[in-house]
C-alpha cells in the first residue's frame, strides 16, 4: 500500500464508523399496557340517548388507531356519532415503541336513535332513507355510463363542485367505452357478471357485496357516508370491482377502504380509488367505478 492509499485509509475508515453511529436510530422502549390512557366517553349533553361519543388518546409519544364499528381513526382525540341505538364496540390499537398493544374494548350503550345523522339526499339516495336498503351493480353493459371504469385524475372529485368537479392541478378524464374496457380485458376489465353490493340503513349501517369475479365470495362489512366531504368508507369488505385481471391489478390500489364520491344520485353513482401502485408501473390516477341501481 503506497502513501496515499494509507493517508485515504486512516482519513475515511474513521468518518465510516461515525457515519454508522450517526445512522443508528432507536425505535424507543415500549410503554406497558398498564401506562396507556385512554377514554371512550359518552356526551349525553348533545344526545340524551349516548350516540355522541368522544374518544380519547392521553398517552404521550404513542400512535392511535381506533375502529368504531362504522369506521376506523388515527387521531388522538375523535368524535363518533351513532346513528341506532344499540350496543357498539370500540377498540383502540397503540403503536408503541415499535409494538402494537391492543387495549381491552369498550362498550357504548346507545339508548335511542338519532337518525339526524344519516339523514340528507345523500344518504336517501344511496340507501333509500332510513328502514330501507339499495342494491347496486357495475355498469356493465353502458346503459347510463359509457362502460362500468372511467380514468380521472387525482386531484379531480365532486363533479357538482369546485371547477366542475377538478380541486388542484392533476385534473382530468378518459370515459372509457365498454368496446375499450373489454377489448383489451389485461389492461382493464374481463367481461362478466361482476354481483351486487347493498348498502343498508335498517337499524344499523350494514354493507354486502357478492363477488361471481372473485371467486364467488360474499363480504359483510360496514360503512359511513360522509355527506359534507363526499367520502364513503366501507369497513372489512370493498366495491365491486375489477382491473387489469391477467396481471392481478387489483393489487395495484393499496386503499379499497375510502372512496370519493364523484356523483351519487337515486339511480346511478360514481365511486373512485387511487391507483398508487400500479402492477405495470403506470402513474397515479382515480380508477372510477361507475355503478347503476339493481333493476
Amino acid at each position: 500500500m503506497n502513501l496515499y492509499q494509507k493517508i485515504f485509509a486512516l482519513l475515511v475508515i474513521p468518518m465510516l464508523f461515525i457515519t454508522c453511529k450517526k445512522s443508528d436510530h432507536s425505535l424507543g422502549t415500549a410503554i406497558d399496557k398498564s401506562q396507556i390512557k385512554y377514554s371512550v366517553t359518552q356526551d349525553f349533553t348533545v344526545d340524551p340517548g349516548g350516540n355522541t361519543v368522544i374518544i380519547k388518546n392521553t398517552t404521550p409519544a404513542t400512535l392511535s388507531y381506533w375502529d368504531y364499528e362504522i369506521g376506523t381513526s388515527n387521531r388522538t382525540v375523535d368524535t363518533v356519532k351513532f346513528a341506532f341505538a344499540g350496543d357498539h364496540v370500540v377498540k383502540l390499537t397503540v403503536s408503541t415503541g415499535g409494538k402494537l398493544v391492543k387495549m381491552d374494548s369498550v362498550i357504548v350503550k346507545v339508548t335511542a336513535n338519532n337518525l339526524a345523522y344519516v339523514t340528507g339526499e345523500l344518504w336517501a339516495n344511496l340507501t333509500g332513507g332510513a328502514g330501507n336498503e339499495k342494491s347496486w351493480v357495475l355498469d356493465t353493459e353502458g346503459q347510463v355510463f359509457n362502460g362500468p371504469l372511467y380514468f380521472y385524475g387525482t386531484n379531480n372529485g365532486w363533479l357538482l363542485g369546485g371547477d366542475k368537479g377538478c380541486y388542484g392541478t392533476d385534473c382530468w378524464a378518459w370515459e372509457a367505452g365498454t368496446s375499450d374496457a373489454y377489448s383489451f380485458p389485461a389492461r382493464r376489465m374481463a367481461e362478466g357478471d361482476y354481483g351486487v353490493m347493498t348498502f343498508g340503513l335498517k337499524n344499523t349501517l350494514a354493507f354486502t357485496a357478492i363477488k361471481p369475479m372473485e371467486g364467488g365470495i360474499t363480504q359483510n362489512g360496514t360503512y359511513f357516508l360522509n355527506d359534507k366531504t363526499h367520502m364513503l368508507t366501507i369497513n372489512n369488505a370493498s366495491i365491486l370491482r375489477g382491473y387489469k385481471p391477467l396481471v392481478n391489478g387489483l393489487t395495484g390500489i393499496s386503499n379499497w377502504t375510502n372512496y370519493s364520491i364523484l356523483s351519487l344520485t337515486e339511480t346511478k353513482m360514481q365511486l373512485a380509488v387511487i391507483r398508487d401502485k400500479d402492477v405495470e408501473g403506470e402513474g397515479k390516477c382515480l380508477l372510477v367505478y361507475n355503478f347503476i341501481v339493481k333493476p
